[in-house]
This record gives structure tokens, C-alpha cells and sequence, in this order.
């Protein structure tokens, strides 16, 4: 299931998930005494969470829309090229804390799925709140496995050791050249990314199920 965070309970499980990966395993924050990864961005921003069939949350993605403060404006501008060429427009969304937890990693399959996943509820949200552009944060070689899918990114700079020396670099995709490209190189791919499956009970619409 992938739905929009919106109950306190996938909220704490996703600031957990976060922490996990970010502040013990990446190291790109100093790990917090109460587990939780929180920022200021989060007050202004919409989680998105990838539940197994146990309830648990197994993939996260932030969203923070344009004209809110982007963390790659601020926290990640060394990223950004110094001949200021990077532009921020109204039709843009930022993904930033995205994330898989640690043992579905392990196996490559399943990890292109989950990432599969993700994007796909990245896609549908944009789409539902008339957003035209997805900027967001990716190592070098998993920028390299969305290129493989077919995913038209743009690298906007230089990819760049940070936290535990992870290359990393600041990508963006127009959703129009994603349905333009893939749609064309991986049309059966394309049609299960853009049709959601009809099987959600009414009850759970009003939480925000994708």
C-alpha cells in the first residue's frame, strides 16, 4: 500500500525510518537521542509511505512544493552549480528523505521496485496537486539505475562526495518528458505507472491511499 502520512503513528514510523537511514547509516545528520529525523522542512511538506502487508513502512518520500524553502537551497546548495544556471519555478516539487529500509535493500530486485513504487505515488501526487517538475537528491549510481529505466533526470551539477563520502548530485525531471520518453521506450512499463489499481475500500480514501 502507498498512501499520504496522515495519522501520528506512520508519521513517527516514517521520522524512524528516516533516522535509520539517514543519521545512523548515511551519517548526513548526527543521529538524534529520540530516534526521530525532524527538520523545519516538515512543517510545511507531505510524506508519502510504502507499507508491506505486515503495516509496516518499508519506503518513504518527502514533497515540498514550490514556493516553499527547498532543502537544496539551503542545506545542500554546494550541490548546485556557482553559476547560479539552477532555477526554481512555481510548477516544481522537491522529494527529499527518500529512503528504503535497510533489509528490503539488500536485494536489487526488490529494490527497483520499491523505487519503482515510489516514483510511481511521486507521479500520481504531482499530477493531483498540477506539479510540473520533480527536483530531488540521488547518489551517482542510483541516478545511473533510473537513466537504465528510462527515467529522463538531468543532472543539474556535479556529483559530489557528502556525509559518508556518498556521490551525490541534484537531478530534475518534467513529468511531460517522462510520459513523452517512457511511453514510447517501455509502453507496457508506462502503462502500469500511470493507471492505479481500482481495489481500495471507500473507507480509506479520506486517509489518502494511492
Amino acid at each position: 500500500m502507498i498512501k499520504t502520512l496522515s495519522t501520528h503513528e506512520e508519521v513517527d514510523a516514517a521520522l524512524r525510518l528516516r533516522h535509520d537511514v539517514f543519521r545512523e547509516e548515511l551519517k548526513w545528520v548526527e543521529p538524534s537521542e529520540d530516534g526521530l529525523d525532524r527538520d523545519e522542512y516538515d512543517a510545511f511538506s507531505q510524506g508519502i509511505g510504502v507499507f508491506n502487508e505486515k503495516n509496516e513502512i518499508i519506503g518513504h518520500v518527502r514533497l515540498i512544493s514550490a514556493p516553499d524553502p527547498f532543502m537544496i537551497e539551503k542545506d545542500f546548495s554546494s550541490l548546485l552549480p556557482e553559476d547560479n544556471s539552477f532555477k526554481k519555478n512555481t510548477g516544481m516539487a522537491e522529494a527529499t528523505r527518500t529512503c528504503i529500509r535497510k533489509d528490503v535493500r539488500t536485494d536489487r530486485y526488490s529494490s527497483m521496485t520499491m523505487a519503482h513504487l515510489i516514483y510511481k505515488a511521486l507521479y500520481h501526487w504531482s499530477k493531483q496537486h498540477e506539479s510540473t517538475e520533480l527536483v530531488t537528491i540521488v547518489e551517482r549510481r542510483y541516478y545511473l539505475l533510473l537513466k537504465r529505466s528510462k527515467f529522463p533526470f538531468k543532472p543539474v551539477g556535479e556529483f559530489t562526495p557528502i556525509g559518508d563520502g556518498m556521490m551525490s548530485g541534484v537531478i530534475t525531471l518534467k513529468w511531460s518528458e517522462f510520459d513523452e520518453v517512457v511511453k514510447e521506450k517501455r509502453p507496457d512499463f508506462y502503462d502500469w505507472f500511470v493507471n492505479l489499481p481500482d481495489f481500495a475500500p471507500s473507507r480509506l480514501l479520506s486517509r489518502g491511499l494511492y
